[in-house]
């Protein structure tokens, strides 16, 4: 399976007091033949989230994500565009995932997401589509 993480689930993976059950969770999954990607984007995003932080623990996060993480994709003009021009207001990790071909989309908060019919948001206070 392979399993897009976004930015709102790794800055809790990175520090929150929900660490250990996320950390749990997916080496579970890795054991199961999960498979974990992100973007440049979704980690852009973590680093702003985050706020000042030293160049050590920035390197040290991001030699992490890159373990974690079978591939980093990068942000096309096409996916932007397609953000832009949906109606649905997917979001550009939503629409990178689904440009990507991922089967799930990890994402922690109480926000209920737009979804679309195609990807499988897993809500870890939640399930939800």
């Amino acid at each position: 399976m392979k399993v897009y993480l976004s930015a709102s689930f790794l800055v809790p993976l990175i520090h929150s007091d929900k660490k250990e059950t996320l950390k749990n969770l997916l080496l579970t999954s890795i054991d199961s033949n999960t498979r974990f990607f992100t973007s440049a984007y979704s980690i852009h995003l973590v680093f702003t989230t985050l706020g000042i932080v030293s160049a050590e623990k920035k390197k040290m996060i991001l030699r992490n994500l890159e373990d974690l993480c079978d591939q980093i994709f990068p942000i096309s003009m096409d996916e932007i565009r397609s953000e832009l021009l949906l109606t649905d207001g997917l979001g550009l990790e939503q629409v990178s995932a689904l440009n990507e071909g991922m089967d799930e989309f990890y994402h922690y908060g109480k926000d209920e997401l737009v979804v679309h019919p195609l990807l499988k948001i897993r809500n870890f206070f939640r399930e939800t589509n």
